[in-house]
């Protein structure tokens, strides 16, 4: 449950280019998270990774978008 909030708060903050980019990811056999974890160049393992960015503030996870 905590994966969805996060997934959809950071799809509501990067907007329909991230979107699009995880989409294609999952219609190429990548499971949601580790597309999400990919897409932002996330270490370690995905699942526990979107955990973390679920105390971030908006002005770092955009940060974190634009680093990418």
């Amino acid at each position: 449950m905590r994966h969805f909030q996060i997934e959809r708060r950071l799809l509501a903050l990067f907007g329909v280019d991230f979107q699009s980019r995880v989409v294609a990811l999952k219609r190429q056999g990548i499971k949601t998270e580790p597309a999400f974890a990919a897409l932002l160049k996330l270490p370690g393992d995905p699942y526990e990774a979107l955990l973390t960015l679920g105390a971030w503030t908006d002005d770092r996870l955009q940060m974190l978008w634009m680093a990418g």
